[in-house]
């Protein structure tokens, strides 16, 4: 008897299919939630699943009867088990828009709906030796984006108290980052402003956590201030642009 196990799902199911389909099945369909049994002149295959939803144990036996007489679907069959076991993840990044007052984009590029992203900025002004604290930008959420779409520009600094601690010529440091529950990675940037000219943004791989100092004393953040640069390369650093949807705002 010829038999091939595929482990598509793998949790919950053991599945193995036939390597050749020419002799006529016959198919029986035992208890249970998506249980099925084929069998044929030396090939058979069978699914097995405990606990399994009761939605997806109908789209198994679905796509596992629809493929039973032909060869050729198995490959077929085999995707469509993956999209239900593992659905595509949203993967969402962030753009810095406006040089002179930045401001936040998040973008959606995926083929799936992002839901419940999260955006974190934490800035310290270097020209603001004696503020141990970082500006005042709050951790903020954004409910859903479709894919292959862009949610913003969401104001940064307007729309807190963070504006009125600035003056043009100040220095901004530090890092930004977005996820979100389904989400394949979260995201990470440094990001450097100068305040009322412009800055650069770029991307780390530290998959969603925030880059802070270990603590906020006066010399751990002029420390924090030096190494930051030294994490990015020059030509790895993406200048804060105009928006391309709103051009004419901050040229």
């Amino acid at each position: 008897m010829k038999c091939v196990s595929l482990a598509l799902i793998a949790v919950y199911c053991s599945l193995a299919l036939p390597l050749s389909g020419q002799n006529k099945q016959q198919a029986g369909q035992q208890a249970g939630n998506c249980s099925i049994n084929v069998s044929g002149n030396g090939n058979s295959a069978s699914l097995v699943c405990k606990g399994i939803d009761p939605t997806l144990a109908k789209q198994i036996q679905t796509i596992l009867n629809g493929t039973r007489q032909n060869e050729s679907l198995i490959k077929e069959m085999s995707d469509k088990l993956d999209l239900i076991i593992h659905p595509t993840q949203p993967d969402v990044f962030l753009r810095f828009v406006y040089p002179t007052t930045p401001a936040l984009v998040i973008v959606n590029p995926s083929d799936v709906v992002a839901r419940d992203m999260k955006y974190a900025v934490e800035l310290w002004n270097m020209d603001a030796p004696d503020r141990d604290d970082p500006l005042p930008i709050p951790t903020s959420t954004f409910d859903w984006l479709k894919q292959h779409s862009e949610g913003g520009p969401q104001n940064l600094f307007n729309l807190s108290l963070a504006s009125s601690l600035l003056k043009n010529g100040d220095h901004l440091f530090g890092s930004a980052t977005v996820n979100c529950p389904t989400c394949i990675r979260g995201r990470t940037y440094i990001v450097y402003i100068e305040w009322g000219k412009g800055g650069w943004v770029a991307e780390t791989g530290d998959n969603g956590q925030l880059i802070v100092p270990i603590n906020f004393k006066r010399e751990t953040r002029m420390r924090y201030f030096q190494q930051l640069p030294q994490m990015i390369p020059t030509d790895k650093r993406i200048p804060i642009g105009p928006w391309p949807n709103d051009v004419d705002r901050n040229p």
